[in-house]
């Protein structure tokens, strides 16, 4: 069919900024509506030639346009999960999160679950982890569960412990640890693994009402300029996604992340990355190899500071990674490790190493797109294994404003070695590839906030600190890169996604200021004036 005969959508009178470097810049394009793709790209002149009967148009007013955002690591339906919840972010002290707790026990049937997320004890006064004490005192009857500000610690009082079945004869789990007093019995604070014996005591929550929430969820990325997310999570996200894939309401990419134990059930299915069409999309498997910087469960190559003795946790050994990378290889399935801590990336990189060693037909630096390997997090790293990352073609997939939410933390338990956290600069002029997200619900999901705190090293909501390590700060154009181009590499979607060029898909976010002409103050609160996926448009409006 000529493009005078086929349904076209042309954007016109736009400043359009498109990723390709083959095609920087341009002011119109045209998409094929029947496909989703863009037909072509070029000046206003030469897009209008294909207008034909079916041609609808759009003025972009001479406003900014860039390829759709895509944010290469969130925990979609935990963030679903979590907005039912009490919310405990930014809570001063133990007293403060106690008095939320007691509010909803109050309008809470007896003996149901009450759960909670996101306090922070680096935020109160004191370095002590809160205790079940506090907790038994306005929740006697009622089982509470709160989730820690990295969800890799939870705060659980007498009767979460005993519907656990968690007493002083409970062994740390295998990846976990268990709070004891002096006495040895449980305090009330579980660590890593730990935290999955009170999850699997907890009722999910309704299945319809989660389905609702998790719409909303995606509505309001949307209406970032969010067009895809690499989600992290199990089973029931996967039924959730299906279900609103079925009925027509995802409205944005979702590319698949399983947990490590469903890995054995995808290589038995012959599941391969790659697997799904162009909403809903199996990636590959994500491993945790430590714990996190807030509850101090981060594997570390030198101990703590004031903790002479404590390096964390180190959930995975170098020969289970080599394992656990070698069959997901040998599977078609890509690879994401949570690996935060400094001996966290080193045993990361050593299992990936050994794995490619193993398989000779995955050269080291061009890994095809179904054997990609991806560290997530990268908070903090030896430079020899920078180095490394780049030689093994490893991506670096991070999230910009942990460094501006953390800074305190990490100068706070890791010393004088924090000079060398959240080093993006550093893994650019090595030759790692960046790939940029939010770990949302831990942190903002708001690619303008992110995008700031990548080129800023400060939070927009502190703007009289100081940069933090500045030395560090990505360029407006290098963060661009990681949330668009950089974060479809990581999903071997580069030939789908990330940039706007002909054949690929129409995802676009529309914004009301240049991003580059405006100071960096007044990114973070930019507005997305319109969001386009597949040429259709699934926010705002253009006239």
């Amino acid at each position: 069919m000529t493009p005078g005969r086929r349904p076209l959508l042309l954007l016109f009178n736009g400043d359009i900024h498109t990723m390709d470097p083959d095609r920087p810049r341009a002011t119109a394009l045209a998409v094929d509506r029947g496909s989703g793709r863009i037909l072509a790209v070029g000046d206003d002149a030469d897009i209008r030639t294909l207008a034909g009967s079916l041609t609808d148009t759009l003025d972009l007013g001479g406003r900014t346009a860039l390829p759709g955002f895509i944010d290469a690591h969130t925990h979609l339906m935990m963030y679903a999960e979590a907005r039912m919840q009490v919310n405990l972010r930014h809570v001063g002290s133990e007293d403060a999160a106690v008095a939320r707790v007691k509010a909803r026990v109050e309008r809470t049937p007896e003996g149901v679950w009450v759960q909670g997320q996101s306090w922070d004890k680096n935020e109160w006064p004191g370095e002590r982890f809160p205790t079940k004490r506090s907790l038994d005192a306005v929740a006697p009857r009622h089982p509470v569960a709160l989730w820690d500000h990295s969800y890799h610690a939870a705060w659980v009082n007498s009767e979460a412990l005993r519907r656990s079945g968690i007493t002083a004869e409970t062994p740390d789990p295998p990846g976990g640890r268990i709070g004891r007093d002096a006495d040895g019995e449980p305090d009330g604070m579980l660590y890593e693994d730990a935290t999955l014996i009170v999850d699997a005591a907890i009722a999910p929550p309704d299945e319809d009402a989660l389905a609702a929430e998790l719409g909303r969820v995606l509505a309001e990325l949307r209406a970032r300029g969010i067009t895809g997310v690499h989600n992290i999570e199990g089973d029931r996200a996967l039924r959730l996604f299906q279900r609103l894939h079925g009925a027509g309401a995802l409205g944005m990419r979702v590319l698949l992340y399983i947990p490590r134990p469903a890995l054995p059930h995808a290589i038995h299915l012959g599941l391969e990355a790659g697997f799904g069409d162009d909403f809903l999309r199996f990636a590959g498997v994500k491993l945790f190899m430590d714990g996190a910087l807030g509850p101090q469960t981060a594997a570390m190559l030198d101990p703590y500071e004031g903790r002479p003795d404590y390096r964390g946790l180190l959930i995975m050994t170098e020969p289970e990674v080599l394992e656990t990378v070698s069959q997901a290889a040998d599977g078609g399935i890509g690879v994401a490790i949570h690996a935060i801590g400094d001996r966290a990336v080193h045993t990361a990189l050593d299992g990936i190493e050994a794995a490619l060693r193993r398989h000779a037909g995955a050269a080291p630096g061009t890994p095809p797109p179904a054997r990609r390997f991806r560290l997530e997090h990268v908070q903090l790293a030896a430079r020899e294994d920078i180095a490394r990352m780049a030689r093994l073609g490893v991506i670096a997939s991070v999230q910009p404003f942990h460094a501006v939410v953390d800074r305190d933390t990490a100068e706070r338990h890791w010393g004088a070695r924090h000079t060398r956290a959240y080093a993006y600069q550093a893994m650019r002029a090595a030759g790692v590839r960046l790939a940029l997200g939010s770990d949302v619900p831990v942190d903002t999901a708001d690619p303008l906030r992110i995008l700031h705190a990548a080129i800023a090293r400060t939070d927009d909501r502190t703007p009289d600190r100081p940069a933090w390590l500045p030395d560090q700060a990505l360029t407006l154009a290098q963060a661009l890169w990681g949330y668009t181009t950089g974060a479809a590499y990581a999903g071997g979607q580069e030939a789908r996604q990330g940039s706007l060029a002909p054949g690929k898909l129409a995802d676009l976010v529309v914004l009301a200021e240049d991003p580059f002409t405006v100071p960096a103050a007044r990114l973070a609160g930019a507005e997305v004036a319109a969001t386009l996926v597949g040429g259709e448009l699934v926010h705002g409006a253009l006239e």
